[in-house]
């Protein structure tokens, strides 16, 4: 039997740049709106212009990047009604995945989600919250034991944290939300998932209202905006 370890996979530029790019436009170290330029971004990763191009329209495909005919390339702006399109497929997901959490999840996952939980009570920065609270829901989600509701969970998670550190300081909330969980874990550890689902739907609830508060306070939404893109109104088709 050959003793040959197996090759790492190789890691294309396109695929390096997409990544990388990716990344900083999720820390908004690429803020919304801003204008791409790929020359520069070819001479940064000293690549051709073609993998940064290969990379832009994976982008583009993700809706992170704005592909401008003939001008570059602009990071998409955070619009009302990505917001809303996010907050909803939470609002779809998160109550199943608590309730099925409850059906599944071992006592070593229910250790795993206390001690998430026990990380609110540290000093965190608006980076840091939101990844505990990205390893807290994704977690709940493995707990449901479907590989697609995790994948979904770390998409939405991966879209709100652009919104969240753009615009929205949720450790003013720490507190309140670290009581939240620890009731649902709670639940899920009793085995109670109707119980579980109920909270996770009211956290996601008042989630939701305080992000679009904030949104609006900061002059990045209208009340008309809202109020036309509400559920159940001319701009929810």
């Amino acid at each position: 039997m050959s003793n040959r370890q197996p090759h790492a996979p190789v890691v294309t530029a396109s695929e390096r740049i997409y990544a990388t790019i990716r990344q900083r436009i999720m820390r908004c170290e690429f803020a919304p709106g801003a204008k791409l330029d790929a020359a520069e971004i070819a001479r940064e990763y000293e690549v051709s212009k073609t993998p940064v191009r290969d990379a832009m329209q994976r982008l583009a495909a993700d809706g992170l990047v704005i592909i401008l005919p003939r001008s570059g390339y602009r990071v998409a702006p955070i619009t009302f009604q990505a917001v809303h399109e996010i907050l909803d497929m939470r609002a779809a997901i998160g109550p199943h995945a608590a309730r099925q959490a409850a059906r599944y999840a071992t006592p070593e996952d229910v250790a795993e989600l206390r001690r998430i939980v026990r990380e609110y009570a540290e000093p965190l920065d608006i980076g840091a919250m939101q990844q505990v609270a990205r390893r807290f829901h994704v977690a709940i989600a493995r707990c449901s034991r479907n590989a697609r509701m995790v994948a979904l969970s770390e998409s939405l998670f991966d879209e709100l944290e652009r919104l969240l550190r753009f615009a929205i300081d949720f450790t003013v909330k720490a507190g309140e939300h670290s009581d939240e969980h620890t009731a649902l874990v709670d639940a899920i550890e009793k085995g109670d998932g109707e119980r579980a689902a109920a909270i996770e739907a009211e956290h996601i609830r008042r989630s939701r209202e305080f992000v679009i508060e904030r949104l609006i306070t900061l002059g990045y939404l209208t009340q008309g905006e809202v109020g036309f893109n509400a559920p159940g109104r001319g701009g929810d088709q």
